[in-house]
């Protein structure tokens, strides 16, 4: 009877003590107050070699606070912070624009007591727009040491691909990268060693990056950055080259009429020509001529000097027309004359002064054959 009368007064006080504790509740609720406010969205932490849009900038959220706490509850105090804006999302020389899902665990309150806390957002979504710094760097190939004997290197530097790629950085960086001169980013790739080397070859180098800078892969799909990026030089090696000057070569000019004639001077020329050695033993004053840079004037009576051009003739190959150079040749210029051609006519047999020639086994008579006149006598 004891024990049953203590259980029903534990019940009693347990089922009051939380029947306060709703009252309590009920009562502390009319402390508490709501306050919209607009709360700026900030991407604390985001790369520095990214320019970042945010549409719309602030985001209204609904804060509840007690009564007394009121003078805590300011703007400034609250911000919506989105991490996690890598640079995937970026756009190499354009904004690249993505949507991002923001909760109540992105605002953040600072040193404010547990007792202010958002309760709700004006919205859920906010687009991010972002876009790298960037700037083009021209690819410089570097060679060291120097081909076999009687070679040369044809072009130095030599000729990179890509020329250019596109790099990211802080804007500092950038800046700093900036060649005074060039006024824009140089960058070198690592030397390539070509001693000894007789034949042309491409050749994979990578490009030394200076620290803070980055290769910028652009992709159709998304962007991708690199710590190291690698471009194929063209090292072009070839037989060094001479000078020789070849002479005695005749100078033929013809005119289309045969009823005119002809006549110029000088009828020889030299010309100085550039190859490789071994091309220049192979050229002679028959591999090249001399042509008229304008039509000639077929008349009679023309005289005139008129330029001309030396050239190869048609029987040089062209491994060695593309190869070798006609660097400077003379004559200039020639003076020519152009005259009808006279035929010599030969003048006609005068047969009473000239004697027939004898026919054969008879003998030459020099002295003149008279008629014989008749004796007369006297009577």
């Amino acid at each position: 009877m004891f024990r049953l009368k203590a259980t029903s007064e534990i019940a009693l006080l347990v089922g009051s003590f939380f029947i306060a504790i709703a009252v309590w509740l009920v009562a502390k609720q009319n402390d508490l107050n709501n306050q919209l406010i607009s709360a700026k969205i900030v991407t604390e932490g985001s790369p520095d070699n990214m320019i970042i849009e945010i549409n719309p900038p602030e985001v209204n959220v609904s804060i509840q606070y007690p009564k007394t706490l009121e003078y805590l509850v300011r703007p400034e105090a609250f911000s919506i912070d989105l991490k996690g804006i890598s640079e995937n999302l970026a756009g190499a020389e354009d904004f690249n624009y993505t949507t991002l899902n923001i909760t109540l665990r992105n605002v953040v309150t600072r040193n404010l007591p547990p007792t202010i806390r958002p309760t709700a957002l004006g919205q859920d979504v906010v687009t991010i727009g972002a876009k790298l710094h960037t700037s083009r760097a021209r690819i410089i190939g570097k060679i060291t040491g120097n081909p076999m004997k009687g070679f040369r290197l044809i072009q130095n530097p030599p000729r990179v691909d890509p020329a250019e790629i596109l790099v990211t950085g802080s804007p500092k960086i950038l800046n700093d990268t900036i060649h005074p001169e060039m006024k824009r980013i140089i960058l070198e790739t690592e030397p390539l060693e070509i001693e000894g080397r007789k034949e042309s070859s491409f050749e994979s180098v990578t490009v030394k990056l200076p620290e803070g800078l980055r290769y910028v892969k652009e992709d159709k799909l998304r962007v991708q950055i690199q710590d190291s990026v690698t471009v194929r030089i063209h090292v072009v090696i070839g037989e060094e080259e001479r000078q020789k000057t070849i002479t005695g070569i005749p100078i033929s000019i013809k005119t289309l009429s045969e009823n005119l004639e002809l006549t110029y001077s000088p009828t020889q020329g030299h010309v100085t020509v550039e190859a490789p050695i071994s091309m220049l033993e192979e050229l002679n004053s028959d591999s090249f001529m001399f042509i008229p840079r304008q039509p000639l004037e077929e008349r009679d009576g023309y005289e005139a000097d008129i330029a001309v051009d030396a050239k190869f003739t048609d029987k040089i190959p062209p491994r060695i027309r593309d190869k070798a150079v006609i660097s400077s040749f003379e004559p200039k210029a020639i003076h020519i004359r152009i005259q009808s051609r006279v035929e010599e006519v030969a003048p006609e047999d005068n047969l009473l002064e000239t004697p027939l020639p004898p026919s054969p086994g008879f003998p030459v008579n020099t002295q003149p054959v008279f008629p014989e006149e008749p004796v007369q006598t006297k009577p």
